[in-house]
């Protein structure tokens, strides 16, 4: 089963600095810094689940792999055109039941006034993250339950799976609450380089003593402009989306794993 393959950005760079890349955690440290994302009473109670691990009573239950697999790779391809498709900026076509989260369309105070230009962005990246957290938690709770009825050492493994999302779950959503926060940095740093060019122009402009003959469209920094191929919007939109994509490859990463896992454990079985 191959991740997902995703272009890396800039911001996906800074990203993966967040999230502790393997190149930052290697095996060796591995304890040392898990431990360090995980509180006093959390530490405790993670002690605790991990004893309780050999008293688990295991209950055999079947589990339909080949349905789970295809409910895992369904669920991913959903996620990945519901991103996808909410990133169309063409009106009509494209953007229907598949999309209900709608990129919001840029306006001429959207570069007057950077700060709650980038409002209407926060709320659409926010509301991508809710439902991919809900999402991938769903598919991860059924992987959980299907190995829990597997084999002892897979209901282990469910057991333990699940006492790391509870203690890390809160540590996770910090470090992906901080990317909306790096996409507003690149969203002001473009708007302002935006403007600065058109300045510098205009300033050419006037001390030449004439005015550029431009079309009427481009006299008045219509918005459309911004979302050209290149143009300063269309790259943010650009970034904001592989972000998207990036995180959700990570979020999916441990559900992979169960995945995984578990097709190693019937092969083995067969």
């Amino acid at each position: 089963m191959n991740p997902v393959s995703i272009k890396i950005s800039r911001l996906q760079g800074v990203l993966g600095e967040l999230v502790a890349a393997d190149t930052e955690l290697p095996h060796k440290n591995f304890a040392e810094k898990l431990g360090q994302l995980i509180d006093l009473s959390g530490s405790i109670a993670l002690s605790e689940s991990l004893r309780g691990l050999n008293k688990l009573v295991f209950t055999p239950a079947a589990a339909n792999v080949a349905e789970l697999k295809n409910t895992f790779l369904q669920t991913r391809a959903e996620m990945l055109a519901f991103i996808l498709n909410s990133f169309i900026t063409e009106t009509g076509e494209g953007q229907g039941s598949g999309a209900p989260f709608i990129l919001p369309q840029p306006s001429a105070e959207t570069l007057v006034e950077p700060e709650q230009g980038f409002q209407a962005y926060q709320r659409f990246y926010n509301l991508h993250q809710s439902q991919l957290d809900h999402r991938v938690l769903v598919l991860r709770r059924q992987l959980q339950d299907a190995l829990a009825g597997q084999s002892p050492q897979l209901a282990q493994l469910a057991a333990l799976d699940r006492s790391l999302e509870d203690k890390l779950g809160d540590y996770n959503r910090r470090v992906l609450a901080s990317i909306p926060r790096l996409l507003a940095q690149r969203f002001y740093f473009l708007s302002q380089q935006y403007k600065a060019v058109q300045d510098a122009q205009r300033s050419v402009s006037e001390d030449a003593g004439f005015k550029l003959e431009l079309e009427p469209e481009l006299m008045s920094d219509s918005p459309a402009l911004w979302l050209q191929k290149g143009a300063w919007l269309d790259n943010f939109f650009t970034e904001m989306q592989g972000l998207l994509l990036a995180e959700l490859e990570l979020r999916l990463m441990p559900v992979m794993g169960l995945m995984e896992a578990l097709e190693v454990e019937v092969a083995t079985q067969s």
